[in-house]
């Protein structure tokens, strides 16, 4: 469903993903953990094109929604001139390709070859609108339009993006607020609405858009701990539901009890990702556990 493929991000000389590879299988529910700044939310962001990696790609259901990496294709590796030279001057297959991967050798101009088989995997990607489309996001701040009602909210992408008419946009949105408890608010806006009551809107309007999958970026910690439980409820049925799922999160009970998988980040890197008893109970790394015995 989605693959995360050596991804790096930088921002300017911060070096924020350094080599992330994720595979996310569908109907799957994978929690990211780990310390703050270690990349988790610039991983999710990633996934949703909010953040152009910098190198590696991301793949949905069999799409590539990145620029193509050259250096994930060997096949188009031996395709350019520098692989030519290498090899010519006497360099084993693989060790030029290492060579050249090590190095970052590859120039703009590498031929024609490379060039058409870079632009076949182009061809072939999918743009960010359609990503978006099959890809919702929470996020830890709600993002809610504050001059729209709670309907006109829901209603607003599946009209404008997904040419639904308004009548049928309106009952899958009274379908969708009754199923996280908030159809009794649908005519108010949101600055009358508590943080939890936000967040459930919130998680009602990116199912509004039939997504493939739900990214959830630290849905809770912008919330009081009272208002906590009444959103991890709503996650919690959706993940029984068979929706596919990336869940960045703090809540350790939680991400324990709803995940198939759980990916411990570090500085950039995945230090673990194991089935939540093994990953709890006995961690590999001294890291993780250093982690846990920290926050549990």
């Amino acid at each position: 469903m989605i693959e995360v493929k050596n991804l790096y991000k930088d921002f300017g000389k911060l070096h924020v993903l350094k080599g992330v590879s994720l595979n996310v299988a569908k109907g799957e529910v994978v929690s990211i953990i780990g310390p703050s700044g270690s990349g988790k939310s610039t991983l999710l962001r990633s996934i949703n094109l909010l953040e152009k990696p910098t190198y590696g790609e991301i793949w949905v259901e069999g799409k590539l929604i990145t620029e193509p990496d050259i250096y994930l294709h060997p096949d188009i590796i031996r395709k350019t001139n520098t692989y030519a030279q290498l090899t010519a001057g006497g360099m084993e297959d693989l060790q030029a390709i290492a060579e050249i991967k090590q190095k970052d050798l590859l120039k703009r101009r590498e031929g024609s070859a490379p060039e058409a088989m870079l632009r076949e995997l182009r061809n072939g990607m999918e743009s960010s609108y359609l990503v978006r489309q099959r890809v919702g996001m929470v996020f830890q701040h709600f993002n809610l339009f504050p001059h729209k009602t709670v309907l006109e909210n829901m209603i607003y992408a599946p009209t404008t993006v997904l040419h639904h008419s308004k009548e049928e946009a309106t009952a899958r949105a009274r379908d969708l607020l009754a199923s996280v408890g908030m159809l009794d608010k649908i005519d108010v806006y949101p600055g009358t609405l508590s943080g939890g009551q936000k967040q459930r809107v919130a998680i009602a309007r990116a199912l509004c858009m039939q997504p493939d999958a739900v990214l959830f970026d630290e849905p809770t910690s912008a919330l009081d701990p009272e208002m906590v439980k009444e959103v991890l409820d709503v996650i919690k049925r959706l993940a029984g539901s068979g929706m596919t799922m990336v869940l960045v999160t703090h809540e350790m009970g939680f991400a324990r009890e709803v995940s198939d998988r759980i990916c411990f980040l570090d500085e950039g890197k995945v230090i673990e990702d194991a089935a939540p008893d093994i990953f709890f109970s006995t961690p590999k790394s001294e890291r993780a556990r250093t982690f846990l015995e920290k926050v549990l």
